[in-house]
């Protein structure tokens, strides 16, 4: 742009400077053409044309020379800071421009399957400590790492022996029946237990005794489920209502344990309690069902980012329970001369049922969860998945904060017809429901036959849920076309 100034300052001093010359060319070209307007076309009579000096025509095309050349280099100036400007991103863009997924597309347009989920978990020890050649068990240091509440222990087990889902794409919805028996049993063994163990009781009473926390339910549901996706497909809705009952049910209870430790260096650790037991095997007609709701939405905030929330069993209908009796619960935990040098001894339990309690109502665990499903490469081949919640635990009376994330792979896709890929993988790693939980699932669609597969580890101490101080798995079948 300052060449191109110059350059017009300098045309027009030179303009100036010839600016007489110019006009006395100009006068005579007017002459000329007012001569032939005049005498006509006839050569013979047309004054002669006048000559124009050859300086002037000189100092004419040099200009022009000139103005091209500065006229050049300033386009050649404009080009190359064009080239070396970067080239702004499209952030905008990268969430608002169409994404290819089908996250909300069924694979099947029926489809009938089953699945089976157990796991158990502690924060005691782990199999790592456990497969060594010299088994040493720290006792001391097992105390000072245990939290205030105690050591939990707990197992799980979910079976789904049937379920068939229909899909109707053209009108975006779809429906479902499913049947499942789910069961989960918690107990607590009290951090005072390990510490009168390890260090004894320095206050001199050889009979200290305390409570061990002990809960437990197994559900059996039926229910009819549905799902249809809204606003362009960018909101999906989706609810299962069921009908529940429960077959065993255990509330809270506080099982009394007892330590001895007697003058000849032997140790004794018993349990005795009663607890309060309903169950449906010993009077079917005497527990009535109940009945619940499960809700799940999804909206496609941008083309790579949905967000959802789930709420599992609100309750609609409380189960009422009857015809619950107590249970008395003694065992020996240990039972040795030396804990030492013969271990713990004979361990062994014994029930005996007592006198029937009040009737109860009942209402299964309840769960909120808040989640994104991020897609960073536009397509489903890779999706990050965290998500927070809540859990309100029924019978233990507890509550839990959740916290997972997930990473998902898929590729092998089919078609651009068929909607979905031949293999996903995921990565789930976070803690839920008061463990430590680390799990690793794969999944093979062959279209008209899907295996899943799933194996974890937990624990509710951290570091102990990379020790496998406790394990789960599921597997599952789907067919369908």
């Amino acid at each position: 742009m300052k060449r191109l100034l110059l350059f017009l300052l300098a045309a027009s001093l030179v303009w100036g400077l010839s600016a007489q010359d110019l006009g006395e060319l100009a006068a005579r070209l007017d002459a000329e053409i007012a001569a032939e307007e005049t005498m006509g076309a006839d050569p013979e009579l047309a004054p002669a044309p006048p000559e124009v000096q050859g300086d002037t025509v000189e100092k004419l095309e040099k200009i022009a020379a000139e103005s091209a050349e500065i006229a050049e280099e300033a386009q050649d100036q404009t080009q190359d800071q064009k080239e070396e400007k970067p080239e702004k991103r499209d952030i905008v863009g990268y969430f608002t421009n169409p994404a290819a997924t089908e996250h909300n597309k069924a694979l099947r347009l029926v489809e009938v399957g089953f699945d089976i989920k157990a796991g158990f978990g502690t924060g005691l020890i782990g199999v790592s400590e456990i497969l060594k050649k010299d088994l040493v068990i720290d006792l001391d240091d097992k105390y000072d790492k245990i939290g205030k509440k105690g050591v939990g222990m707990g197992a799980n087990l979910a079976i789904h022996p049937f379920y068939v889902n229909v899909n109707v794409p053209k009108i975006g919805m779809g429906f479902g029946l499913f049947t499942n028996v789910d069961g989960r049993f918690d107990l607590t063994l009290p951090k005072d237990l390990f510490g009168l163990i390890a260090k004894g009781n320095s206050a001199g009473d050889h009979n200290p005794h305390g409570k061990i926390p002990v809960s437990g339910a197994v559900f059996a549901e039926a229910g009819l489920s549905w799902h249809g996706t809204l606003l362009e497909d960018k909101l999906r809705i989706s609810a299962a209502s069921a009908y529940y009952v429960p077959l065993i049910y255990v509330p809270k209870s506080n099982l009394a344990y007892k330590l001895e430790t007697r003058v000849d260096g032997s140790l004794y650790v018993g349990v005795v309690g009663a607890m309060d037991l309903y169950t449906v095997l010993n009077n079917p007609s005497s527990i009535g069902g109940g009945g619940d709701l499960s809700l799940t939405g999804e909206y496609a905030l941008f083309p790579i980012i949905d967000v959802g929330s789930t709420i599992s069993h609100i309750p609609i209908v409380p189960a009422v329970l009857t015809n619950g009796k107590k249970f008395t619960v003694t065992g020996d935990i240990i039972n040795t001369p030396s804990l030492l040098s013969d271990g713990i001894g004979e361990t062994k339990f014994g029930g005996e049922e007592g006198e029937s309690i009040p009737d109860r109502m009942v209402v299964r665990p309840m769960r909120f969860d808040f989640y994104v499903l991020y897609r960073p490469f536009r397509k489903d081949v890779l999706t990050i998945k965290p998500s927070i919640g809540y859990t309100v635990l029924n019978p233990s009376e507890e509550t839990y904060f959740n916290g997972v994330l997930e990473i998902q792979l898929h590729a092998g896709k089919f078609n651009a017809a068929m909607p979905g890929y031949i293999f996903f993988l995921y990565l789930n790693t976070g803690v839920e429901e008061g463990y430590w939980r680390h799990r690793l699932g794969f999944a093979l669609n062959f279209r008209a036959v899907e295996l899943d597969f799933e194996a974890g580890l937990r624990s509710q101490d951290y570091l102990k849920s990379y020790q496998a101080s406790g394990v789960e798995i599921a597997f599952g079948m789907k067919f369908g076309w």
